[in-house]
């Protein structure tokens, strides 16, 4: 039990800041999926008079992500998005102006995400707006709201965004019949990848569960076992049926310290030899664990 007790003098500065900050956000009236995103334009690869053409473009982004409703059911996931988009060439055909770039994706923990091969119209100073119709631009930018909010759904409920991710999957299905097909043949296939992974999901999905009993004013010593049991048996299933995968690294890469506290402190030596096993960039961190 002292292991608990550590766990969660940790933990308590960290939820208290998230509390104070919910209450704060109370009373802004927000009703996006998103509290804070950071839009960046890499223009390198463009000629000074066509960087001119993209000065709103930020805020553009920025905006549409803030002041989107992407379901009405879900006014509190407060989440965050960090976008680099690196522009690299303008076309021009008649009065239509073409954008090819790629882009990055993340919400500053555990989800990353690269897009290549982004092809869209664009008109300087249009606004962009939800539609349930396919937009070029518009639609790739609600792609990743969509994967983002199916991965924190996940952490609230046990495969909670599968919704989320069938959006995204059906997104990307316009995407491909659409008169703008470069790159959704890709996203399509992530989708249903990430969507399918229900390992990694389901370990999301327990070890928040975990984290979440750890902060309770009366700890359910039972619910974090088991949690992190079914943590240890889906990480197993990974490294037995997938081996090294991208999405786990990222996610253990992210949480590896709460992670290994938390089978410490339930004399979990097996979870923990397998971490150092699959998770060879913190073999460092681990092994100490295992000298106590």
């Amino acid at each position: 039990m002292d292991g608990i007790v550590k766990l969660q003098i940790m933990n308590w500065s960290k939820y208290l800041y998230l509390a104070l900050t919910a209450c704060i956000l109370m009373e802004t009236d927000l009703w996006s999926q998103f509290i804070e995103v950071n839009a960046e334009l890499d223009m390198r690869r463009l000629s000074e008079g066509d960087r001119q053409l993209f000065e709103t473009l930020t805020e553009d982004i920025e905006n549409y992500y803030l002041n989107t409703q992407f379901s009405a059911d879900l006014d509190d996931l407060d989440m965050t998005i960090d976008l680099r988009l690196v522009l690299e060439s303008v076309s021009r055909g008649g009065n239509q102006i073409t954008i090819n770039a790629q882009a990055i994706f993340s919400n500053k923990l555990d989800q990353y995400f690269y897009a290549k091969s982004i092809q869209f119209p664009y008109e300087r100073g249009r606004k962009m707006y939800y539609t349930t119709t396919f937009e070029p631009m518009a639609s790739f930018l609600d792609y990743y709201a969509f994967l983002f909010i199916a991965t924190e759904l996940d952490t609230w409920n046990y495969m909670g965004g599968t919704s989320f991710f069938n959006r995204a999957i059906e997104l990307s299905d316009l995407g491909k019949d659409s008169d703008w097909p470069n790159g959704w043949d890709d996203r399509w296939k992530k989708a249903r990848k990430i969507k399918n992974n229900q390992y990694l999901r389901s370990m999301r999905f327990n070890f928040f569960v975990a984290m979440d009993a750890i902060k309770a004013e009366k700890v359910d010593i039972n619910l974090v076992t088991t949690s992190m049991n079914t943590f240890y048996e889906d990480l197993k299933s990974i490294d037995e049926k997938l081996g090294s995968n991208k999405e786990t690294l990222k996610f253990l890469d992210t949480y590896h310290v709460s992670i290994a506290d938390l089978m410490a402190a339930l004399n979990m030596r097996e979870g923990l030899k397998l971490l150092i096993l699959y998770d060879h960039d913190h073999k460092k961190v681990y092994t100490p664990y295992l000298k106590n």
